[in-house]
Order: C-alpha cells, then sequence, then structure tokens
C-alpha cells in the first residue's frame, strides 16, 4: 500500500528528467527515473508507486510512441499506479490509444507543463490516497468481521451468542457497498427485529427489492421451523411492500417445513425470505465478494422457485 508520493520517471532525455525531479522536489514527492524499457520494467516490480510519469516516445523497437506499450505493464505490475504520458508530439491516435490503454492523463511538453504536471501529481495522489485509506477501512473491518464471527461461534452463553450474531450481521452489511444498517436490535410493544438495512445500492440487481431488508437472526441449536418463518413474513409485510426480501440466519439450520414455506412465498407473493444456515454464513463472510455472494443466494432461492 502506498504510505507516501512516490513518482517513477520513465524519459530518455536527461534534461527532462532534471526537470521532473524539480518539480517533484518541489512538491516534496519521492522520485526515481528510468530510461529504457526493461529498466522501467524492473523499477515497476521493485516499487510501489504513487505516479509513472511516462515519456510517449520513449526510445525502443516498436517505433516512436513506444513509452505507450508500458501502460499496460504499468497496470498489470504495479496496480492502482497512475500513469501520465506527456509528449512533445501529442497525436489524435496516440491520445486516444493512451487512454484506451488505461493512462490516468497526458500531458504536452509546452510552456505550462510545469504548473499542469504539479496540479495533475496533486490530483492523482489524492485519488491513491483516497483509495488506500478505503482499502484500510476495508481491512480493519474485515478484521472485526471475523473476530466477532469467531467469538459467536465459540461462545456458550445463550445470550451473549444472540447479540454476537447480530453484531456479526451488522459489520457483516457495513462491509457490503449499497448496503446500510439503519438499526439494530429494535424491540417495540409489537415486534423484535434484529437489523433493518437500507437498500441503497445503485446495481439494478437490487431495485425491485424495495428500500429495506430485514434480518432475523437465532442461535439456537436446533432447527428453526414454520412458526418462525410466518413471524418473520408478518414483519416484512408490515412495511407494506417497502421490504420484500428478508433474510433469515439460523446457527441450527431449517426444518423442512421451514424452507417449503420460503418456497411458496417466493413463488406467491412479492416477498423473498432467504434462509442462512451456520455454513451458509461462514462461506458468506469468508467471501472475497460479499455483495456477488448475496446476488448467488438470491438467484439460487429464485431458481429453486422456477424449478418447482
Amino acid at each position: 500500500m502506498t504510505v507516501g508520493p512516490k513518482i517513477l520517471i520513465v524519459d530518455d532525455d536527461p534534461s527532462f528528467v532534471q526537470a521532473y525531479r524539480a518539480i517533484l522536489q518541489d512538491e516534496g514527492y519521492t522520485a526515481e527515473s528510468a530510461t529504457t524499457r526493461d529498466e522501467a520494467l524492473a523499477r515497476l516490480d521493485a516499487g510501489d508507486w504513487t505516479v509513472v510519469l511516462l515519456d510517449q516516445r520513449l526510445r525502443g523497437a516498436d517505433g516512436p510512441n513506444s513509452g505507450l506499450d508500458l501502460l499496460e505493464e504499468v497496470s498489470r505490475r504495479s496496480p492502482g499506479t497512475k500513469s501520465i504520458v506527456i509528449t512533445a508530439y501529442a497525436e489524435k491516435g496516440a491520445i486516444e490509444r493512451a487512454f484506451a490503454q488505461g493512462a490516468f492523463d497526458y500531458l504536452e511538453k509546452t510552456e505550462v507543463l510545469d504548473s499542469l504536471l504539479r496540479v495533475k501529481l496533486r490530483s492523482a495522489w489524492e485519488i491513491v490516497r483516497a483509495r488506500d485509506a478505503a482499502a484500510l477501512a476495508r481491512g480493519q473491518l474485515d478484521a472485526e468481521l471475523q473476530a466477532t464471527w469467531s467469538a459467536a461461534v465459540s461462545e456458550a452463553d445463550m445470550n451473549r451468542k444472540g447479540a454476537l450474531l447480530e453484531d456479526t450481521m451488522d459489520t457483516l452489511f457495513r462491509t457490503m457497498p449499497g448496503f446500510v444498517v439503519a438499526q439494530k436490535r429494535r424491540r417495540n410493544e409489537i415486534e423484535e427485529i434484529d437489523l433493518i438495512v437500507r437498500n441503497e445500492s445503485t446495481d439494478p440487481f437490487w431495485s425491485h427489492e424495495g428500500p429495506y431488508i430485514l434480518v432475523e437472526c437465532k442461535n439456537w441449536v436446533a432447527k428453526v421451523g414454520r412458526s418462525e418463518i410466518d413471524a418473520f413474513r408478518a414483519k416484512m409485510q408490515r412495511r407494506r411492500q417497502r421490504c420484500r426480501l428478508g433474510i433469515f440466519v439460523a446457527l441450527g439450520g431449517f426444518t423442512e417445513p421451514f424452507l417449503t414455506v420460503a418456497t411458496a412465498v417466493a413463488s406467491e407473493s412479492p416477498e423473498l425470505i432467504l434462509p442462512v444456515d451456520r455454513a451458509c454464513l461462514a462461506a458468506w463472510i469468508g467471501s472475497s465478494d460479499r455483495v456477488e455472494f448475496l446476488k448467488t443466494l438470491h438467484t439460487e432461492v429464485t431458481t429453486a422457485v422456477d424449478n418447482r
């Protein structure tokens, strides 16, 4: 992960390398340089770069624009690094090719290059810094999720185990873009709801599910039965179709009547209830793409209805 602005200059003209170094020094960036393709590849493999300043006409075997051939290598060898192509010979075809191959920006060597380059470097650095901050936050959330789930599995006290299971689901949804936990452990004279998740996803896949998702958590050793799904469905229906998707988590699994009703609900009404047992929840937590995992679970239940 990038911890400071680190720039790789790829240019075979010493005068431009020195000019870039002066700009970078003024901005407080760390800079290294490469004058050939092979040297650039070695540098890319060895460092974690914020930006690569790439001379379009770097001399090479593939013609006058051989510097552009390095764009795909930057993306492959140093993912997330921003490439800025710099040239004294701007051409429409070269510009289009540069952006098609992943360039962050394209600058001409003119009298205002100094000022433009400073602005572009700051912009690239802000983007990389925001990306790294998001990755750090995601890593911290992942660690919190794993720790909470491990505690829930090993906890012997049933009240504490139930609270930890709810905390696990809360943290799980916080790792999933587009879903926001609106309320947790809501208790009143009418009902008890473990989690209410707000559906803010821009993915069309979720658009028909309504603005809210209800989550029920049961830490029972025994399987959950028919009466529990009936009560859960009633909670969903009280939202007047603002909640069409429910997720029922049961560590002890589900009886056949529960699963039969879940299938019938999906085929006969706007609601869809996704059963999640211990093994399914463990796989969801361990998934590299948890939103995609939820999509797959959604599809499996829907397909089961279609195949009745």
